[in-house]
């Protein structure tokens, strides 16, 4: 596993850095991104009130808002399906892994580093990205790296270089999602 880092990093290091810009410019502070991450829905009448003392209209409050639930969303996707492994402190004091299940019914609140739920919270989380999931977000960043030109070869040839680029064996799957999620297309030459 790699390094481990606080939910407070998540957003910055883990999740789609494109949304977390886009969330990043509406705060002052990395802190005030985090807390619109967790904020509610804005009020229509009151769109400044989301802002906390800065002017906004209430489509870039709802546009905030919806930002951040992406990146709320693509978090608790990424726990569930176990590509980031989460520990805490449980009430009791202990440090304890949080299975992948138990994300189902957590909230991640990224701003004070917890999670809570309605039968349990933890605190101090700490996240891992699992050896795959690291090769998959460095596929990832490269392929969004590469000339229009380039990513038109074909797909081993694309994974191959990824490998010597990444200096890394990256597996089958892992190659196939990170190609499908940049270039949407799952397996073969890209049309003309």
């Amino acid at each position: 596993m790699s390094a481990t880092i606080g939910l407070d990093e998540m957003p910055q290091k883990l999740l789609d850095r494109c949304r977390w810009g886009e969330l990043r410019a509406f705060a002052s502070s990395d802190l005030g991104a985090l807390t619109y991450i967790n904020a509610p829905y804005p009020d229509p009448d009151h769109p400044n009130d989301y802002f906390w003392g800065r002017e906004g209209s209430f489509d870039e409050a709802r546009r905030c808002y919806e930002t951040g639930r992406e990146l709320l969303g693509q978090s608790r996707r990424l726990l569930i399906e176990g590509k980031l492994v989460a520990f805490g402190t449980g009430p009791n004091g202990q440090r304890v892994k949080i299975e992948p299940i138990e994300w189902a019914n957590l909230w991640p609140m990224f701003a004070t580093n917890r999670a809570t739920g309605p039968t349990q919270s933890f605190d101090d989380i700490e996240i891992f990205e699992t050896p795959n999931a690291t090769k998959l977000r460095g596929c990832i960043d490269w392929l969004r790296s590469q000339s229009p030109a380039a990513l038109n070869q074909k797909k081993a040839i694309l994974r191959h270089q990824a490998e010597l680029g990444l200096n890394a064996d990256i597996p089958d799957a892992v190659f196939n999602d990170a190609y499908k999620t940049v270039l949407g297309r799952s397996r073969g030459r890209p049309k003309k």
